[in-house]
């Protein structure tokens, strides 16, 4: 009994030195009187973000879990959201009121299917799906959406801007902790085995998401993905086929694809000429660039194997 004591005691203390650090951190949990006060009883207010704790979310994991779960991603998500926005600097207003993120671990929206977090808008939110830990893979992603969709004067428009861009600022801009504290997810995303030893940074011991997306921009433009099922920008899980291979259209760039080639297209054209046209029809890039999309794309393919070749990724 006195065993058992002790080890009680050990638990409780172990969960009021993860409160008291997030209390000290500023995160401080509150009861929610306002707004979804129903389904989210709970709020955790940061600079970027209110956090909306779902009822049916904390009954699943149980509490003590699921708010240890949100306090360990918080210091990090509010360093990755801030570089996000200087990321963007003077293509969204320098204040920018906190975003509404959601958690529905429980499944409870349609998307929890096909997406572990979405960007809502219409209901202008951030909804959280399957877990912390594929939280910390995609909010950061859904983040870039909420500024340059909503908060941007011109927003982005079409596939290719929208999720080429946040693909751009999340793994080519930002450091993103969120993404490297779970390798990007690499077992759970499918990535190629050989791309773990081409992307990994010693001095942070995780996986660098500028190798690996410049590793997947190569083996994507040598027709790595010819046959295989990925998710395009045009929001839709598409099969490449080698006639699709020869002449791709925006829409079905995969992710690797899309932000590699703005990577280029700000190294080469400059951020002004790219952010202040992320408006425009990727089919009708040769009105901001002077060429076609067929032809950026192949100088892309080139320009990307040489930061390969830079960086020491091979094949």
């Amino acid at each position: 009994m006195r065993r058992t004591a002790f080890v009680l005691l050990g638990a409780v203390l172990i969960a009021m030195l993860a409160c008291g650090c997030a209390e000290q951190q500023g995160f401080k949990r509150t009861e929610n009187t306002g707004e979804r006060a129903d389904t989210h009883p709970y709020l955790v207010e940061t600079d970027s973000a209110t956090w909306y704790a779902a009822k049916a979310d904390i009954e699943l994991l149980g509490e003590d879990a699921f708010f240890e779960g949100l306090y360990a991603m918080l210091a990090d998500a509010e360093a990755d959201m801030q570089e996000a926005r200087a990321a963007l600097k003077g293509f969204i207003p320098d204040e920018i009121p906190a975003v509404d993120i959601l958690t529905d671990f429980c499944g409870k929206d349609g998307m929890a299917d096909t997406a572990n977090a979405y960007y809502n808008g219409r209901r202008n939110i951030i909804t959280l799906f399957n877990g912390w830990e594929n939280a910390r893979i995609t909010l950061l992603h859904e983040y870039v959406h909420y500024l340059t969709m909503h908060c941007a004067q011109t927003r982005t428009q079409f596939g290719f801007w929208a999720e080429g861009v946040a693909e751009y600022v999340v793994n080519f801009v930002c450091k993103n902790r969120l993404g490297r504290s779970e390798n990007m997810g690499f077992e759970i995303a499918g990535y190629p085995p050989v791309m773990w030893d081409q992307s990994w940074d010693e001095a942070e011991n995780s996986i660098d998401p500028r190798k690996l997306y410049f590793g997947l921009g190569a083996l994507a433009a040598n027709g790595g993905l010819v046959g295989q099922r990925y998710y395009a920008v045009m929001n839709e899980t598409i099969v490449r086929t080698e006639k699709m291979d020869k002449n791709l259209k925006p829409g079905e760039l995969s992710l690797c694809e899309a932000s590699g080639m703005i990577a280029y297209l700000v190294d080469a054209y400059g951020k002004d000429t790219v952010f202040n046209n992320w408006d425009v029809d990727p089919s009708a890039m040769k009105m901001v660039f002077g060429k076609p999309f067929s032809e950026l794309y192949r100088e892309w393919t080139e320009w990307n194997a040489e930061q390969c070749r830079i960086m020491g990724i091979r094949f």
